[in-house]
């Protein structure tokens, strides 16, 4: 009682706050040009880039960067629908959505081979601008909705992975195909000295990871291990209820704090099933830029769970369940993870790193803004991360690759590409449980992947996309899959 106590007059504080400390920005110079005839600054036209972050995607219609026009050259399938559209920005409501599909096969290997295997999943985005809409300074109201259809039929059980082959099948609940659910819907307040205030259901481990070349399902890689960092699962469900706050001293540094639910599901509000489990995490970001023209981010994570662990904790996203059949016994309580996260670039073009940093000049929360709209170039990143051996499925993750955008064909400097590998390691204790049962894992499952993602239009992406996965189970042979995503923007 007492921890759902502390919970919940964290949220009131911070929603409460909202309202009692009203953005000061009226007074900058820089924002001037953002304010309604009231005097209210927009969030969104002030700060775009901390929307790209907690979107995850580099657009939203509406934003500075929205092209109009015909079919082939605006960012939108449905354009402004007659104007409407527009109308709706002008008073604060800003509507998007997204269709993402995929055709794979799992060629050879794995435990099924030789079958295509489509699915997508569908995305509704609707931000509400309070100083759009002259009520106050520098809120906002996101609301997120998920469709999925074919969900299990997806490649990921053709593979027979750890982690699933296609992380976009996982959202919003694995392996079952939703209508239509809700599974974020948060506030955000901006307050004075670049402090940036979050309450609600939000994909807080999709924020926490970012990362410039491995982090979207929707225009990067399809593997779990190369969008986020899976030990991340067993301490951050997928949207649960929580409060973040994120402050960015300086344009090179910044730090974050989070308080969620350690359980939960995109399907429920949270209020109805938290039972006092709580993850507090937090994370420091230091974003150099090397050599005057290099930007680079490297993100230090720390995560501590109270929750009491009864079995070896796993993500309901990853497939352990499904491969061995049993849950083997961890009689702890409580968890703890530390993560590295990095990228770096090698190779910039000019005219686009000038672009790039008139937008983090511009910005307020450089620290979270600096994971979109990135220059044309050449990069690497990586991931690491450690939790106990003794309750944890998965003990230390490891990924590394290459990336970037544009550069390799010439004149499609929209593109993305990316080569990665990503090896899980599975804890030796319950290595050593299953053994005894007769189920035989290998220490590390091993992904590696590239993909290439062209530009159609502004509005519609085609993604061509090799892996080779080494499942964990060892009497799984090598799975090689082929396939293709197809992203669309209405």
């Amino acid at each position: 009682m007492r921890r759902k106590l502390i919970f919940s007059l964290a949220l009131f504080v911070c929603i409460a706050g909202f309202y009692a400390h009203p953005l000061k920005a009226e007074e900058s110079a820089e924002s001037a040009d953002k304010k309604s005839k009231k005097g209210k600054i927009s969030l969104v036209e002030a700060e775009p880039e901390v929307v790209y972050s907690f979107r995850r995607y580099s657009k939203f219609y509406g934003d500075e960067n929205t092209a109009r026009g015909g079919l082939l050259d605006r960012s939108y399938l449905l354009g402004s629908l007659g104007g409407f559209r527009d109308t709706l920005v002008e008073h604060g409501f800003y509507f998007d959505a997204g269709v993402t599909q995929f055709l794979q096969s799992n060629v050879s290997g794995g435990i099924d081979d030789g079958s295509g295997r489509y699915n997508g999943t569908a995305d509704y985005w609707l931000t509400f601008d309070s100083g759009k809409a002259d009520l106050w300074s520098g809120g906002a109201v996101f609301l997120h909705a998920e469709s999925s259809w074919r969900a299990d039929k997806s490649v990921s059980p053709d593979v027979g992975s750890l982690l699933p082959a296609n992380f976009d099948a996982a959202m919003p609940t694995p392996g079952e195909s939703e209508t239509i659910v809700l599974p974020e819907a948060y506030l955000m307040q901006a307050l004075p000295a670049n402090l940036l205030v979050v309450a609600g259901k939000a994909d807080y481990a999709g924020l926490a990871d970012q990362n410039y070349f491995a982090n979207n399902e929707r225009f990067q890689f399809f593997y779990t291990g190369l969008v986020n960092n899976p030990i991340l699962g067993a301490f951050i469900p997928y949207t649960p209820l929580g409060v973040a706050l994120a402050w960015a001293p300086s344009q090179e540094h910044s730090v974050s704090l989070v308080v969620v639910q350690a359980e939960g599901d995109a399907t429920t509000s949270g209020f109805d099933n938290f039972d006092g489990d709580y993850t507090i995490g937090g994370q420091y970001q230091f974003h150099p830029t090397i050599g005057g023209n290099l930007p680079g981010n490297y993100r230090l994570i720390g995560g501590y769970s109270n929750k009491d662990l009864t079995s070896f904790d796993i993500d309901e996203r990853q497939l352990i369940g499904e491969l061995i059949g049993v849950t083997p016994v961890a009689e702890e309580s409580e968890n703890y993870t530390v993560l590295v996260n990095f990228d770096q670039y090698l190779w910039i073009d000019g005219g686009s790193l000038a672009a790039y940093q008139k937008r983090l000049d511009r910005s307020g929360y450089p620290g979270l803004g600096r994971h979109h709209l990135p220059p044309v170039g050449i990069g690497i990143f990586g991931r690491a991360g450690w939790a106990p051996k003794d309750r944890n499925v998965i003990d230390q993750f490891y990924s590394f690759g290459i990336g970037g955008f544009g550069m390799l064909i010439p004149g499609r400097e929209n593109d993305g590409w990316g080569i990665g590998w990503s090896g899980t390691h599975i804890s030796s204790d319950l290595r050593d449980d299953l053994d005894v049962l007769g189920i035989d894992l290998d220490s590390f499952e091993h992904a590696f992947e590239a993909f290439y993602n062209f530009q159609l239009t502004p509005a519609a992406h085609l993604t061509l996309d090799a892996q080779i996965i080494d499942p964990t189970v060892k009497s799984t042979d090598t799975a090689y899959t082929i396939g293709t995503r197809l992203q669309l923007d209405f």
